[in-house]
Protein backbone atom coordinates (compact mmCIF):
# COMPACT_ATOMS: atom_id res chain seq x y z
CA UNK A 1 0.00 0.00 0.00
CA UNK A 2 1.36 3.30 -1.08
CA UNK A 3 1.94 5.48 2.13
CA UNK A 4 -0.36 8.46 2.58
CA UNK A 5 -3.16 6.38 0.66
CA UNK A 6 -6.30 5.19 2.46
CA UNK A 7 -7.02 0.95 1.86
CA UNK A 8 -10.13 1.18 -0.23
CA UNK A 9 -11.67 -1.92 1.59
CA UNK A 10 -11.37 -0.69 5.69
CA UNK A 11 -11.97 2.77 5.02
CA UNK A 12 -15.15 4.12 6.28
CA UNK A 13 -17.39 4.52 3.12
CA UNK A 14 -19.07 7.60 4.41
CA UNK A 15 -15.67 9.05 5.13
CA UNK A 16 -14.62 9.95 1.61
CA UNK A 17 -12.00 12.62 2.52
CA UNK A 18 -9.85 9.55 3.48
CA UNK A 19 -9.81 7.77 0.32
CA UNK A 20 -7.59 8.85 -2.45
CA UNK A 21 -9.44 9.69 -5.62
CA UNK A 22 -7.24 7.61 -7.85
CA UNK A 23 -6.37 7.99 -11.40
CA UNK A 24 -6.13 12.31 -11.40
CA UNK A 25 -2.64 12.24 -10.07
CA UNK A 26 -0.99 9.13 -10.93
CA UNK A 27 2.15 9.45 -13.13
CA UNK A 28 0.99 9.38 -16.46
CA UNK A 29 -2.32 9.08 -15.84
CA UNK A 30 -3.33 13.17 -15.12
CA UNK A 31 -5.99 14.44 -16.82
CA UNK A 32 -4.74 17.66 -16.96
CA UNK A 33 -1.46 19.16 -16.95
CA UNK A 34 -1.17 20.53 -13.41
CA UNK A 35 2.13 22.63 -13.41
CA UNK A 36 1.46 26.04 -11.48
CA UNK A 37 2.41 28.37 -14.28
CA UNK A 38 -0.30 26.48 -16.57
CA UNK A 39 -4.06 28.26 -16.87
CA UNK A 40 -5.72 30.44 -14.88
CA UNK A 41 -6.49 34.06 -15.96
CA UNK A 42 -3.61 34.56 -18.06
CA UNK A 43 -4.99 32.19 -20.31
CA UNK A 44 -8.91 32.38 -19.53
CA UNK A 45 -8.37 36.68 -21.03
CA UNK A 46 -7.32 34.81 -24.63
CA UNK A 47 -9.85 32.63 -24.91
CA UNK A 48 -12.05 35.75 -23.93
CA UNK A 49 -11.00 38.04 -26.51
CA UNK A 50 -11.17 35.39 -28.91
CA UNK A 51 -14.88 34.20 -28.31
CA UNK A 52 -15.49 38.21 -28.80
CA UNK A 53 -13.81 38.47 -31.93
CA UNK A 54 -15.11 35.31 -33.37
CA UNK A 55 -18.92 36.29 -32.40
CA UNK A 56 -17.96 39.77 -34.08
CA UNK A 57 -17.02 37.79 -37.18
CA UNK A 58 -19.69 35.56 -37.13
CA UNK A 59 -22.41 38.13 -36.78
CA UNK A 60 -20.85 40.40 -39.74
CA UNK A 61 -22.07 37.44 -41.71
CA UNK A 62 -25.13 36.35 -40.71
CA UNK A 63 -26.74 39.24 -38.91
CA UNK A 64 -27.60 41.14 -42.55
CA UNK A 65 -27.67 37.57 -44.54
CA UNK A 66 -31.16 37.59 -45.68
CA UNK A 67 -30.60 41.39 -47.17
CA UNK A 68 -27.35 40.28 -49.16
CA UNK A 69 -29.78 37.07 -50.48
CA UNK A 70 -32.44 39.74 -51.62
CA UNK A 71 -30.14 42.33 -53.03
CA UNK A 72 -27.32 40.58 -54.28
CA UNK A 73 -28.50 37.02 -55.07
CA UNK A 74 -31.67 38.61 -56.27
CA UNK A 75 -33.76 36.12 -54.18
CA UNK A 76 -36.98 36.74 -52.93
CA UNK A 77 -37.78 37.66 -48.70
CA UNK A 78 -39.59 34.51 -48.24
CA UNK A 79 -36.56 32.07 -50.19
CA UNK A 80 -33.98 34.26 -48.58
CA UNK A 81 -35.42 33.52 -44.92
CA UNK A 82 -35.95 29.84 -45.50
CA UNK A 83 -31.87 29.71 -46.71
CA UNK A 84 -31.03 31.46 -43.63
CA UNK A 85 -33.06 29.13 -41.32
CA UNK A 86 -31.43 26.41 -43.31
CA UNK A 87 -28.06 27.80 -42.96
CA UNK A 88 -28.82 28.68 -38.92
CA UNK A 89 -29.83 25.49 -38.42
CA UNK A 90 -26.35 24.05 -39.15
CA UNK A 91 -24.64 25.90 -36.97
CA UNK A 92 -26.36 24.13 -34.27
CA UNK A 93 -25.91 20.98 -36.15
CA UNK A 94 -22.25 21.57 -36.59
CA UNK A 95 -21.80 22.39 -32.90
CA UNK A 96 -22.78 18.89 -31.41
CA UNK A 97 -20.35 17.32 -33.94
CA UNK A 98 -17.17 20.05 -32.63
CA UNK A 99 -18.22 18.89 -29.02
CA UNK A 100 -18.33 15.13 -29.98
CA UNK A 101 -14.81 15.32 -31.16
CA UNK A 102 -13.36 17.68 -28.84
CA UNK A 103 -14.25 15.40 -25.83
CA UNK A 104 -13.56 12.00 -27.64
CA UNK A 105 -10.69 12.22 -29.84
CA UNK A 106 -9.10 15.30 -30.15
CA UNK A 107 -9.41 17.27 -27.54
CA UNK A 108 -10.36 20.66 -27.04
CA UNK A 109 -7.10 22.92 -27.99
CA UNK A 110 -6.83 20.89 -31.43
CA UNK A 111 -10.71 20.99 -32.16
CA UNK A 112 -10.80 24.65 -31.39
CA UNK A 113 -7.45 25.12 -33.67
CA UNK A 114 -9.53 23.14 -36.49
CA UNK A 115 -12.23 24.88 -36.44
CA UNK A 116 -11.27 28.00 -36.31
CA UNK A 117 -8.76 27.66 -39.64
CA UNK A 118 -12.04 26.77 -41.29
CA UNK A 119 -14.00 29.70 -39.92
CA UNK A 120 -10.98 31.70 -41.39
CA UNK A 121 -10.89 30.02 -44.54
CA UNK A 122 -14.86 30.38 -45.10
CA UNK A 123 -14.61 34.57 -44.24
CA UNK A 124 -11.76 34.29 -46.80
CA UNK A 125 -13.53 32.41 -49.32
CA UNK A 126 -16.73 34.99 -48.60
CA UNK A 127 -14.95 37.95 -49.30
CA UNK A 128 -13.54 36.39 -52.62
CA UNK A 129 -16.29 35.74 -54.18
CA UNK A 130 -18.55 38.96 -53.10
CA UNK A 131 -15.81 40.90 -54.47
CA UNK A 132 -15.41 39.08 -57.68
CA UNK A 133 -18.30 37.33 -58.35
CA UNK A 134 -21.65 38.58 -56.64
CA UNK A 135 -21.13 42.49 -56.35
CA UNK A 136 -21.41 43.67 -60.19
CA UNK A 137 -22.16 46.27 -60.71
CA UNK A 138 -19.39 48.00 -57.76
CA UNK A 139 -21.40 49.52 -55.04
CA UNK A 140 -24.54 47.45 -55.87
CA UNK A 141 -26.41 46.02 -53.11
CA UNK A 142 -27.68 48.72 -51.03
CA UNK A 143 -31.25 49.69 -50.25
CA UNK A 144 -31.82 51.69 -54.37
CA UNK A 145 -29.67 49.43 -56.36
CA UNK A 146 -29.86 45.87 -56.91
CA UNK A 147 -27.05 43.40 -58.26
CA UNK A 148 -26.99 41.64 -61.32
CA UNK A 149 -27.63 38.47 -61.90
CA UNK A 150 -25.29 36.11 -60.35
CA UNK A 151 -23.49 33.57 -62.39
CA UNK A 152 -23.88 30.18 -61.22
CA UNK A 153 -20.45 29.41 -60.16
CA UNK A 154 -20.58 32.89 -57.77
CA UNK A 155 -23.80 31.60 -56.21
CA UNK A 156 -22.16 27.65 -55.67
CA UNK A 157 -18.90 29.46 -54.01
CA UNK A 158 -21.14 31.61 -52.49
CA UNK A 159 -23.24 28.66 -50.33
CA UNK A 160 -19.77 26.45 -49.88
CA UNK A 161 -18.14 29.60 -48.18
CA UNK A 162 -21.16 30.40 -45.68
CA UNK A 163 -21.47 26.58 -44.76
CA UNK A 164 -17.61 26.96 -44.09
CA UNK A 165 -18.03 29.97 -41.61
CA UNK A 166 -21.03 27.54 -40.36
CA UNK A 167 -18.79 24.49 -39.66
CA UNK A 168 -16.26 26.63 -38.26
CA UNK A 169 -18.11 28.87 -35.76
CA UNK A 170 -20.49 26.35 -34.49
CA UNK A 171 -17.68 23.45 -34.16
CA UNK A 172 -15.24 25.55 -32.24
CA UNK A 173 -17.82 27.24 -30.22
CA UNK A 174 -19.02 24.91 -27.09
CA UNK A 175 -15.32 23.39 -27.36
CA UNK A 176 -14.33 27.29 -26.55
CA UNK A 177 -16.45 27.61 -23.26
CA UNK A 178 -15.15 24.15 -21.89
CA UNK A 179 -11.40 24.49 -22.95
CA UNK A 180 -11.79 28.39 -21.25
CA UNK A 181 -13.17 25.70 -17.52
CA UNK A 182 -10.03 24.04 -18.13
CA UNK A 183 -7.76 26.96 -17.24
CA UNK A 184 -8.85 27.20 -13.76
CA UNK A 185 -8.20 23.68 -11.41
CA UNK A 186 -11.41 22.69 -9.75
CA UNK A 187 -9.53 21.56 -6.98
CA UNK A 188 -8.64 25.17 -5.86
CA UNK A 189 -11.11 26.67 -4.25
CA UNK A 190 -9.80 30.24 -5.77
CA UNK A 191 -10.16 28.68 -9.17
CA UNK A 192 -13.69 27.05 -8.34
CA UNK A 193 -15.18 30.69 -7.44
CA UNK A 194 -13.05 31.90 -10.84
CA UNK A 195 -14.28 29.49 -12.91
CA UNK A 196 -18.12 30.63 -12.30
CA UNK A 197 -16.93 33.82 -13.24
CA UNK A 198 -15.46 32.95 -16.55
CA UNK A 199 -18.73 31.64 -17.74
CA UNK A 200 -20.26 35.13 -17.02
CA UNK A 201 -17.46 36.90 -18.92
CA UNK A 202 -17.70 34.75 -21.54
CA UNK A 203 -21.23 35.81 -22.18
CA UNK A 204 -20.54 39.41 -21.88
CA UNK A 205 -17.63 38.84 -24.45
CA UNK A 206 -20.39 37.20 -26.83
CA UNK A 207 -22.74 40.21 -26.51
CA UNK A 208 -19.52 42.57 -26.85
CA UNK A 209 -18.80 40.91 -30.18
CA UNK A 210 -22.37 40.55 -31.15
CA UNK A 211 -23.11 44.63 -30.56
CA UNK A 212 -20.79 45.77 -32.90
CA UNK A 213 -21.27 43.63 -35.52
CA UNK A 214 -25.32 44.47 -35.36
CA UNK A 215 -24.31 48.34 -35.49
CA UNK A 216 -21.38 49.45 -36.93
CA UNK A 217 -20.53 46.44 -39.25
CA UNK A 218 -24.94 46.53 -40.45
CA UNK A 219 -24.39 50.35 -40.72
CA UNK A 220 -21.96 49.61 -43.97
CA UNK A 221 -23.46 46.48 -45.07
CA UNK A 222 -26.82 47.84 -45.43
CA UNK A 223 -25.05 50.93 -47.39
CA UNK A 224 -23.88 48.41 -50.01
CA UNK A 225 -20.18 47.99 -48.56
CA UNK A 226 -20.59 44.06 -48.59
CA UNK A 227 -17.36 43.17 -49.65
CA UNK A 228 -15.48 45.69 -47.02
CA UNK A 229 -17.94 44.32 -43.97
CA UNK A 230 -17.12 40.83 -45.00
CA UNK A 231 -13.20 42.05 -45.24
CA UNK A 232 -13.62 42.95 -41.16
CA UNK A 233 -15.44 40.10 -40.37
CA UNK A 234 -12.23 38.08 -41.68
CA UNK A 235 -9.53 40.22 -40.39
CA UNK A 236 -11.17 40.11 -36.59
CA UNK A 237 -11.46 36.36 -37.50
CA UNK A 238 -7.72 35.89 -37.95
CA UNK A 239 -7.04 38.23 -34.94
CA UNK A 240 -8.78 35.50 -32.84
CA UNK A 241 -7.09 32.90 -34.19
CA UNK A 242 -3.56 33.97 -34.01
CA UNK A 243 -4.14 35.21 -30.44
CA UNK A 244 -5.68 31.82 -29.62
CA UNK A 245 -2.41 29.95 -31.13
CA UNK A 246 -0.19 32.43 -29.25
CA UNK A 247 -0.86 31.35 -25.75
CA UNK A 248 -0.39 27.28 -26.52
CA UNK A 249 2.42 27.05 -24.44
CA UNK A 250 0.57 28.60 -21.15
CA UNK A 251 -2.79 26.98 -21.65
CA UNK A 252 -3.65 23.51 -19.14
CA UNK A 253 -4.80 20.63 -21.14
CA UNK A 254 -7.42 17.94 -20.51
CA UNK A 255 -6.61 14.73 -22.59
CA UNK A 256 -9.33 13.53 -24.89
CA UNK A 257 -11.49 10.46 -22.89
CA UNK A 258 -12.54 8.62 -25.77
CA UNK A 259 -16.04 7.83 -27.35
CA UNK A 260 -18.57 8.03 -24.07
CA UNK A 261 -21.56 6.23 -26.60
CA UNK A 262 -19.44 3.14 -26.73
CA UNK A 263 -18.72 3.56 -22.84
CA UNK A 264 -22.61 3.92 -22.31
CA UNK A 265 -23.82 1.11 -24.58
CA UNK A 266 -21.25 -1.00 -22.02
CA UNK A 267 -23.11 0.07 -19.22
CA UNK A 268 -26.72 -0.83 -20.47
CA UNK A 269 -25.03 -4.28 -21.75
CA UNK A 270 -23.53 -5.10 -18.15
CA UNK A 271 -26.58 -4.09 -16.36
CA UNK A 272 -28.72 -6.14 -18.44
CA UNK A 273 -26.42 -9.34 -18.04
CA UNK A 274 -26.18 -8.87 -14.34
CA UNK A 275 -29.69 -7.71 -13.35
CA UNK A 276 -29.65 -11.01 -10.92
CA UNK A 277 -26.71 -10.92 -9.53
CA UNK A 278 -26.41 -10.25 -5.99
CA UNK A 279 -24.17 -7.21 -5.15
CA UNK A 280 -22.82 -8.21 -1.69
CA UNK A 281 -21.85 -6.55 0.83
CA UNK A 282 -20.90 -2.80 0.79
CA UNK A 283 -17.53 -2.48 1.78
CA UNK A 284 -16.91 -4.93 -1.64
CA UNK A 285 -18.57 -2.26 -4.04
CA UNK A 286 -15.81 0.51 -3.21
CA UNK A 287 -12.79 0.88 -5.87
CA UNK A 288 -9.17 -0.88 -5.23
CA UNK A 289 -5.90 0.40 -5.38
CA UNK A 290 -4.60 0.86 -9.13
CA UNK A 291 -5.42 1.76 -12.14
CA UNK A 292 -7.06 -1.16 -13.72
CA UNK A 293 -10.46 0.61 -13.25
CA UNK A 294 -9.66 3.92 -14.12
CA UNK A 295 -10.95 5.61 -18.23
CA UNK A 296 -7.92 7.26 -20.13
CA UNK A 297 -8.49 11.30 -19.04
CA UNK A 298 -10.99 10.86 -16.28
CA UNK A 299 -10.67 10.81 -12.41
CA UNK A 300 -12.32 7.61 -10.27
CA UNK A 301 -15.47 8.34 -9.27
CA UNK A 302 -16.12 6.30 -5.70
CA UNK A 303 -19.27 4.29 -4.69
CA UNK A 304 -21.66 5.89 -2.96
CA UNK A 305 -25.05 4.77 -1.43
CA UNK A 306 -26.39 8.04 -1.59
CA UNK A 307 -28.11 7.77 -4.77
CA UNK A 308 -30.18 4.49 -3.29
Amino acid sequence: MEPGVANSHTANPGNFDAIQVRGANDRGQSPTDEKKDKGGWKTAIILLVNQALATLAFFGVGVNLVLFLTRVLRQDSAEAANNVSKWTGTVYIFSLIGAFLSDSYWGRYLTCSIFQIIFVVGLGLLSLTSWRFLINPAGCGNEETKCREPSSVGVGVFYLSIYLVALGYGGHQPTLATFGADQFDEKNEKHRNAREAFFSYFYFALNVGSLFSNTILVYYEDSGMWTMGFLVSLASAIVALVSYLAGYKNYRYVKAYGNPVIRVAQVFVAAFRKCKVHSGSEDQLYEVDGPESAIKGSRKIMHSSDLR
